[in-house]
Order: C-alpha cells, then sequence, then structure tokens
C-alpha cells in the first residue's frame, strides 16, 4: 500500500551555504538521505550573491509546479542500517547491485526507487504501454515509442516482488506542442520498500509526467547514483556526471533528463492537449491519485491476478506560478514569515543573526502539496508571472477517506479507489476528507492572475462506483451529485459542475468557476427517496446539476455585491437587500 503523502525532499537545512549562483547544481547533488520521509518548507534553499534575478539582502519564495530532474529520474535500490547508539549521524544507506546483493544483506531495510520503462512485448509487467495525445475536441492518436534513454537499470527479483527498473522514454506523437516537436518524455517513477522481516516488496510510491521536450545534442552524460562515505563515516548515496569530457551545463540548460551526447529540454504543451497514458502495473499499486489535469477519464483493468492496466486520459492544465521578494529590514513587516525563519530556518540564533547581518538572498521553491501554511505566511508578497506552464501529471498516494476500511474492503483494496486533480497552486496530496457527508479538498492559490483578471479553479473528482456507495449506504440506482465550495470566512456557494456520470464503474464530476485564495471544494452525492436496488438502465448515466441559480444583492455600507448560486448567501459582514 503507498504511504500517505509521501514525498522525498532534500534536507536543505543540513546543506554548507553556497556564495555563487553556480553552486546550485552541485548543492543539489549533496549526499541525501533518502528515508527521510518529510515534508519541508521548501524543497531546496540557496544563499546566493545578488544579481538582477536575485535582489541583494532578500529572502523569497515562490510556487511553480516542478519538472523531473536527470538525478532523480533514476533506478536504484538502497539498503538502510539505522544510526548506532552513540553515534553521531543519520545511519547507513548502502548502494545495492540488486535485491539479493551480499553488500546489503545487513541492512534492515531495502528501498528501491524504479523508473518505469516501456513496454517491448505483450507478457511485458511494469511498464508503459502506450502515450496518446491529440487537441482537445479530437480524439487522441496513438504516439510511437522513439527510445528508452541509455542509464543504468536495476534487476527485477521475482522471488520479492520486485520489479525490474529502467529509464525515462521519449516518445513521438502527431501533436506538435509550443517548442516546435512532437517529442515528449514520459518518466513514470514507482517506490517499493522491504524490511529485512518481510519477503515481500510494498508499493509506497508512484508518479507519472508526460513533459513536451526538444532534444538538444552536445557534450552531455548521463548520471548515475554512487556511494559515498559521508561526513559521518557512513555509507551513503550520491549522483554525478558519468562519461568523458562531461558538459556540465546541464542546470543552465535545463536538462530535465541526459543521456550521452543528449539533453532533454522541456516546453510547453499546446493550449488544451489531450494526453492519455496507457500502464501495466502490479496491483499493488492502489488508493487515491492526484494530479494537474483536467476532464479526466480513466479506467483500471485486471490483466492478470498481479497486475492491473491503468489508462488515464485528460487535459493538460495551465497553472499559475508566481514568486515573492522581501528583503531582511521589511521582512520583520511579515509576522508570520519572520517567526518561520527566525525559528525553523537556523539550528542557532547566532546563524540567524550572522545571516540577518550577510549581504547574501536566500531562494526557497514552496511544495505544491500541503504548503498551506507556508501560503499563508508569503500570500501577502506573492506576485502571480505572465507565462505558459501547462502540465500534465498524476501521483499516487493511499491517503484515504478517513473511517472507510469497510468500503475499501468492498471495493476492493487492490484497485485504484478515486482520483483527484485541480489547477490550485497549493492542493492536498491524496484523498478528500469525508466531513459530514461531504467529501472535503483543502486548495490555495492568488485570487488574481498577472493581468489583473480572477484566476478561475478548477477540480476534478473520479470516484470508484462501488466505493462511494458504500461511503453513503446508496443503493446501485443512478447518484446526483453537487458541489460547493467553502471560502477560508466560512461562506459557502454553489458551482455548477458541467457533468456527472457513471459509466464503466466510475463516477465523475467536473467543478468550475470559483475563486481562491484558500477554498474548501465540497462534492457531496445524493439518491432520490424513490431508488430502489434496480441499476442502471444504460452503459453510461448522465446526471447533470439542473437546479436554477438565483441572484441576491448584498449591502456592507457603500459596498455592494451581487451573489448568484443555487442557494445564494451573503458573505460575512454583507446583508440581503
Amino acid at each position: 500500500m503507498f504511504l500517505g503523502d509521501v514525498f522525498y525532499a532534500l534536507i536543505a537545512l543540513s546543506y554548507p551555504r553556497a556564495s555563487k549562483l553556480n553552486d546550485m547544481n552541485s548543492m543539489k547533488r549533496q549526499t541525501i538521505s533518502i528515508f527521510a520521509i518529510v515534508i519541508l518548507t521548501f524543497s531546496f534553499i540557496n544563499q546566493t550573491q545578488a544579481s538582477d534575478e536575485y535582489p541583494p539582502a532578500s529572502v523569497g519564495s515562490g510556487f511553480s509546479e516542478p519538472y523531473s530532474t536527470p538525478e532523480w529520474s533514476l533506478s536504484a535500490i538502497r539498503g538502510y542500517k539505522p544510526l548506532a547508539p552513540g553515534k553521531i549521524g543519520q545511519g547507513e544507506h548502502p548502494l545495492c547491485a540488486s535485491a539479493k546483493d551480499a553488500h546489503c544483506a545487513d541492512s534492515t531495510s531495502l528501498l528501491a526507487d524504479l523508473v518505469v520503462p516501456p513496454c517491448y512485448s505483450p507478457t511485458d509487467r511494469f511498464c508503459i504501454e502506450g502515450l496518446e495525445m491529440s487537441i482537445e475536441g479530437s480524439p487522441v492518436v496513438a504516439g510511437s515509442l522513439l527510445r528508452e534513454l541509455k542509464t543504468a537499470s536495476t534487476p527485477a527479483d521475482a522471488a520479492s516482488g520486485l520489479p525490474k527498473g529502467g529509464s525515462a522514454s521519449i516518445w513521438t506523437t502527431p501533436t506538435i506542442h509550443q517548442g516546435g516537436s512532437n517529442n515528449y518524455a514520459v518518466v513514470v517513477t514507482g517506490g517499493y520498500s522491504k524490511s529485512k522481516e518481510q519477503s515481500q516488496f510494498d508499493a509506497f510510491r508512484f508518479s507519472a509526467s508526460v513533459y513536451p521536450v526538444t532534444l538538444k545534442s552536445g557534450t552531455y552524460c548521463p548520471y548515475e547514483i554512487y556511494e559515498v562515505i559521508d561526513q559521518f563515516g557512513e555509507a551513503n548515496t550520491s549522483s554525478r556526471l558519468v562519461g568523458n569530457n562531461c558538459s556540465n551545463t546541464t542546470f543552465a540548460d535545463k536538462c530535465i533528463l541526459t543521456e550521452t551526447g543528449t539533453c532533454v529540454v522541456p516546453a510547453e504543451f499546446a493550449p488544451n492537449t489531450r494526453v492519455s497514458l496507457s500502464l501495466r502495473m502490479d496491483n499493488k499499486v492502489t488508493g487515491w491519485l492526484f494530479g494537474r489535469m483536467k476532464d479526466v477519464d480513466m479506467k483500471s483493468t485486471a490483466l492478470d491476478n498481479k497486475n492491473n492496466l491503468l489508462r488515464v486520459e485528460a487535459t493538460s492544465l495551465n497553472l499559475m506560478s508566481a514568486k515573492a521578494w522581501v528583503t531582511k529590514k521589511e521582512a520583520p513587516n511579515y509576522k508570520l514569515l519572520w517567526e518561520d525563519i527566525s525559528t525553523k530556518w537556523f539550528l542557532t540564533k547566532a546563524a540567524f543573526d550572522e545571516w540577518v547581518a550577510s549581504p547574501y538572498t536566500q531562494w526557497g521553491d514552496m511544495i505544491p502539496v500541503g504548503s498551506f501554511k507556508q501560503f499563508a505566511m508569503w500570500e501577502p508578497l506573492l506576485k502571480p508571472e505572465a507565462k505558459d506552464n501547462w502540465r500534465w501529471n498524476f501521483a499516487a498516494s493511499n491517503n484515504n477517506i478517513a473511517n472507510s476500511p469497510k468500503c475499501l474492503d468492498e471495493s476492493g483494496r487492490a484497485n485504484i479507489v478515486g482520483l483527484v486533480t485541480t489547477n490550485a497552486p497549493i492542493y492536498d496530496g491524496g484523498a478528500p476528507r469525508f466531513n459530514d457527508g461531504f467529501l472535503d479538498y483543502k486548495l490555495a492559490g492568488l485570487h488574481n492572475k498577472a493581468d489583473g483578471s480572477l484566476f478561475i479553479g478548477s477540480y476534478d473528482l473520479v470516484i470508484r462506483s462501488t466505493f462511494a456507495r458504500c461511503l453513503y449506504g446508496f443503493t446501485s440506482a443512478p447518484l446526483q451529485a453537487t458541489v460547493s465550495v467553502m471560502s477560508a470566512d466560512g461562506t459557502t456557494s454553489n458551482v455548477a459542475t458541467e457533468v456527472v456520470q457513471e459509466r464503466d464503474g466510475w463516477i465523475s464530476l467536473e467543478a468550475r468557476n470559483f475563486t481562491f485564495s484558500t477554498p474548501t471544494a465540497r462534492v457531496k452525492f445524493s439518491q432520490t427517496a424513490t431508488a430502489t436496488n434496480k441499476g442502471p438502465t444504460s452503459n453510461e448515466v448522465k446526471n447533470p446539476v439542473t437546479a436554477k441559480k438565483i441572484t441576491i444583492t448584498c449591502t456592507k455600507g457603500k459596498l455592494i455585491k451581487k451573489i448568484s448560486a443555487v442557494n445564494p448567501k451573503c458573505p460575512a459582514g454583507y446583508k440581503k437587500k
């Protein structure tokens, strides 16, 4: 099963502070403890000299959907040995050639980070079966595999249920992206772990991304994971370029993947590109999917008693990105931010005081998943950027709806339960929370775009029919759904759903046209009182929300607001006119 909301983060606070911009890439390759399963305020922190992009003596943050990186798109198996009593360090993480490598025999657990390779035969499993694509409004058309990148692989171990780890792959489709090419990188990763007492590996992490790319030739080299002895005298792992006369400009060239002679550079999707990805995955991949897409059509079918075919088709999303800067002199005016900096960024007050007095600038990226506290601290300073940021990705979590083990059993624990996707810059990865009959999903974002227009939210939910019916105690009769958005001040307004439909064992709905900054999307399913156990008579049941909207006028002194909704209410402090 997948661990809920698991994300590997760089242990940024343990890094030495860099003094030059070009130190950033080397810092990213510092030795890290990959068993540190944490969510940090910043996925990367760097101290640097001032430049046009980095103002002097300042601190900054922002959000932008992250890309893959060459170092984090490699297959590797590592062991773990806990820290010995009385010693200082972080425990050992030796690099293992295989699940049975004698070098890792005394490890208390093994962790495998695997990149999913393409399928090369009908009998292959744990592989990418196909990529299809089109511009929205047209049926998707099958693409073809150009090649799997040449980076290190890891062997399968059938006895313990560990699949083979491969490399990212490049595919060609009929759809041209904004970079002027029809090449796309597919990066699918899975994490597996096994304690010494276990005989079988468990799946705990899964993600899939499709990137429009261009291929740049040059003296580029692949990265490799290698074992080092760290500052504590422990075996650990790091990454490095491998080869002769390697160009060390992969960071400057924005390579998201590399191999000998090739840098894979990201581009932007053509607006509203429709993408379909088909994966053969073992049925240990369970729980909830969440990600960046809209108008989702998902299907999971059994290939055999151990593997499923997962097909996800959806339209790409254009996401917001934003940055915030404040000088160290002005930062104390932002109480929440300054308290966080002074108490969490530095191990000692002396180190904090030294940083305050230094001319250096500090920058860190805000993690999109779960960083609601950090967003609240930076929101007054964040300024949206006027640029495209088209993405298509999803990941998995078993952070299932609370208090529903019975429904998980009834719908099948060896199944994908559902998928939630949104264009919100900050979102609550994993499953919606089941509260008072509502499926709640927390979001956060800026109210306006760079041009001053409203930033309009989107939210899609796909849920397995058997799970939803069990959760609500419903029969097999058709369902209806309402969607509302609850603002941070407690006011609630209904949102139009373009379609609510049930097909092939899945219920899907779409919520549109809501605004930010920290709303909660709320979904409630219902059945008519006359519903019986007789199921739908057709393969597809559509139940559009047809309730008529009403417009009311609300006043607060000289301020006037018009609220349109199915059941409109005036915001806090306003009175209905």
